[in-house]
């Protein structure tokens, strides 16, 4: 290649564009919510970037890409048969183990639950995560029955 012939987009590239296309994912909405930038966006997709006329080929890194597959809808299984196995692995992580069965279902209609997921899953993962992290140092809510016990034992 002689740096003015532009790369051809990678394998796992293009299982982001028709993705994105399927989900109706604008490329600057994916790059917000994978918390990149709209060009290096541009630059992974379309498999180069462009220094000082010359297009250099681009590779994604294994936790960029699977924030970039994970906003757009592409599994862990397709990245893996992309080629890009260790990002289908961080992917997977990304995602988190699969809830227990059941476990869910209690609140599987649950309003308040579907509107703070919606509001998780718009912010950037940086932000996702800290919210994440603060919850996570919140103390459980104990049922009422627990409750009713200590009240006993107290008074």
């Amino acid at each position: 290649m002689d740096g003015h012939t532009r790369p051809e987009p990678p394998p796992e590239a293009v299982l982001i564009k028709k993705a994105l296309k399927r989900n109706r994912i604008s490329g600057r909405e994916a790059a917000r919510r994978a918390g990149i930038s709209d060009a290096r966006w541009r630059q992974i997709v379309s498999g180069y970037q462009t220094v000082s006329g010359s297009h250099i080929p681009v590779r994604a890194p294994d936790e960029t890409l699977a924030r970039m597959a994970h906003v757009a809808g592409v599994t862990a299984d397709e990245l893996g048969q992309a080629g890009r196995e260790a990002a289908a692995e961080a992917l997977e992580e990304l995602a988190g183990p699969p809830a227990p069965a059941g476990a869910t279902d209690a609140y599987a209609s649950d309003p308040h639950l579907a509107a703070i997921t919606a509001l998780l899953e718009s912010l950037s993962p940086e932000a996702r995560n800290e919210v994440l992290r603060r919850v996570g140092h919140m103390s459980p809510v104990r049922g009422e029955q627990e409750q009713d016990e200590q009240r006993r034992h107290i008074g």
